[in-house]
């Protein structure tokens, strides 16, 4: 790639990240890893610390402070299960309300990047870096990462993302 379009593609990630996390931590009023787990709980329910903390980035006791913290704020609670030793996470329904909200002011943000395009070329832009995450290849839990701030039913059933995902 010519170092021009290397520098406005960087500078177009940079601008759609920063516009993203300022809109969500606005709206939602928690900072992104927080709204992350927010994410996941409810696209895993009953998930536990242990699946959380290695798709956060964080250490097991960091994500044990985080899952605290949003228990604290009433937007998630633990739940002990019959026959599990690790409790399971779910959203509350401020929790729903909290990550609905943070999700829609993403969404709100990064559509001012593509608004200067035509419909078609947002439809071609879509197409291009769909077919750019479709080409890496990702464990379940990277491409976990990467969509750790996505609205996952939206891509039901072809997420470019999952297609990147190879076989354990």
């Amino acid at each position: 790639m010519h170092t021009t379009a290397t520098n406005a593609l960087s500078a177009w990630v940079v601008i759609a990240s920063d516009l993203a996390e300022s809109a969500t931590a606005e709206a939602s009023g928690l900072p992104e890893r927080a709204l992350a787990a927010l994410v996941f709980v409810s696209n895993r329910p009953a998930c536990g610390i242990d699946w959380l903390y290695r798709r956060l980035g964080v250490t097991q006791s960091g994500a044990v402070r985080l899952v605290d913290r949003l228990e604290d704020h009433g937007l998630l609670i633990r739940e002990r299960t019959a026959g599990r030793r690790e409790v399971a996470l779910r959203l509350t329904a401020a929790g729903e309300a909290c990550l609905s909200h943070g999700l829609r002011a993403r969404a709100a943000s990064l559509e001012t990047l593509v608004a200067p395009l035509s419909p078609d070329e947002q439809t071609q832009l879509v197409k291009l870096i769909a077919k750019s995450l479709a080409h890496g290849r990702r464990r379940r839990d990277q491409a976990d990462v990467a969509c750790r701030l996505c609205e996952w039913d939206a891509c039901t059933p072809d997420c470019p993302v999952d297609e990147s995902v190879v076989p354990d």
